[in-house]
């Protein structure tokens, strides 16, 4: 991946998720796909080699207080916080599921509380975790890589994707020859299918397959050929500035753009219970008029964070970070562009506030707590050392 940026994996997932569109929603999606790829294209990193800082050795006291504020986030946010066990395939199977709409229904219009915002800032801390763990050894590297998976099998809930591509990312490593590359997809492939037949899709009439992949133009075909109504481009620029908004400080209403669709088209079912429907990132294009405009907005903004999010991933060493966020990159045109404006906000505040703190602790607690020795004077041959 050094040679690929995330801006690549963006354009590529744009244009993964949005060329197909054209049998559903017409010859007007390939002109709306370019002028968001464009920018993004534009803004990509050419010269990585310059931002790479020599390579930052971590200390066993480092690791060992990251897996400490590790495990006491984790305790919190389960008990009192966002409660994503309760949404865990591997925990509840089938049910995680609707126990994830249900949420999604609940906080429907209303945007996301403290713990909701917590969990966006340190969704790459797991693998920040594991970059640590990849420079010490002993005891604390094993702490670090088991905290680190439960860190990761809790934030999956009932996502398959996000199974896949963890395991993906951390296979391949610091590096990624063919060999590991081949390991890579053959262990992602299974992790795949054995999330699958732990949500009970398997079992089920429709194909996992289908779900991840055509289910979402299906839901594209229905929105475009609806009347769910519209709104000026200017409001997706207010969708994406009311993210600088806390909502735990600030309460707003937000615009829930699955949710809402997803009420337009299946009417018979006020309450979601088949599921909150994903529409690729074209839904949001063709509802903010005009689309071209909003196209080019949503360009725009979706290259310059994602170089900036790029530049600061390779200045911190996290390369494992690195891959997730490549991945997610692709990911996330399933659904929706504000989707994609609050991952990286958040990794902004993440790479920028927390990791340098979290990075650092271990040196600034040594200077807080122990004391500097006065200085020593040495007395020669002439001087007035002795009083």
């Amino acid at each position: 991946m050094r040679r690929i940026s995330l801006n690549d994996f963006m354009a590529a997932g744009l244009l993964f998720w949005g060329i197909p569109a054209v049998l559903v929603a017409g010859p007007a999606v390939l002109l709306y796909t370019l002028a968001a790829v464009l920018p993004v294209w534009l803004f990509r990193l050419r010269n990585e080699a310059a931002l790479a800082p020599p390579e930052q050795r971590f200390s066993a006291t480092t690791g060992a207080l990251l897996a400490a504020f590790a495990l006491i986030y984790l305790l919190w946010d389960a008990i009192f916080g966002q409660q994503f066990w309760r949404a865990n395939m591997l925990l509840f199977g089938a049910e995680a599921t609707s126990h994830l709409v249900e949420q999604t229904v609940e906080s429907m219009g209303q945007g996301g509380g403290a713990a909701f915002l917590f969990y966006n800032i340190l969704f790459l801390f797991p693998f920040a975790m594991i970059d640590v763990a990849r420079q010490l050894s002993g005891f604390i590297r094993i702490a670090l890589w088991t905290i680190a998976a439960l860190f990761i099998l809790y934030e999956m809930g009932s996502g398959r994707a996000f199974l896949l591509f963890s395991v993906l990312c951390i296979v391949l490593g610091q590096t990624s020859s063919w060999r590991r590359r081949g390991l890579a997809a053959a262990l992602g492939l299974a992790a795949f299918i054995a999330a699958s037949s732990l949500r009970g899709d398997l079992a089920s009439s429709q194909n996992p397959l289908f779900q991840e992949f055509l289910a979402p133009f299906v839901n594209l075909a229905l929105f475009t050929h609806s009347s769910c109504g519209s709104a000026p481009w200017y409001s997706f620029i207010g969708e994406f500035l009311k993210k600088f908004v806390p909502a735990f400080l600030f309460p707003k209403a937000v615009f829930s753009f699955n949710a809402e669709m997803s009420l337009c088209i299946y009417p018979s079912d006020p309450n979601l219970t088949n599921g909150v429907s994903v529409f690729t990132w074209m839904g949001e294009i063709f509802y903010y008029h005009p689309s071209l405009v909003t196209a080019v907005i949503a360009g725009l903004i979706l290259g310059a964070l994602g170089r900036a999010v790029d530049c600061l991933l390779i200045r911190s060493n996290l390369q494992t970070c690195r891959y997730m966020a490549g991945f997610l990159c692709f990911l996330l045109p399933r659904s929706r562009t504000q989707d994609i404006f609050t991952f990286f906000l958040a990794q902004l505040f993440f790479l920028i506030i927390c990791w340098p703190a979290l990075s650092t602790l271990a040196r600034s607690l040594r200077r807080f707590l122990i004391a500097p020795q006065p200085a020593q004077v040495a007395c020669g041959p002439g001087s007035n050392g002795a009083r």
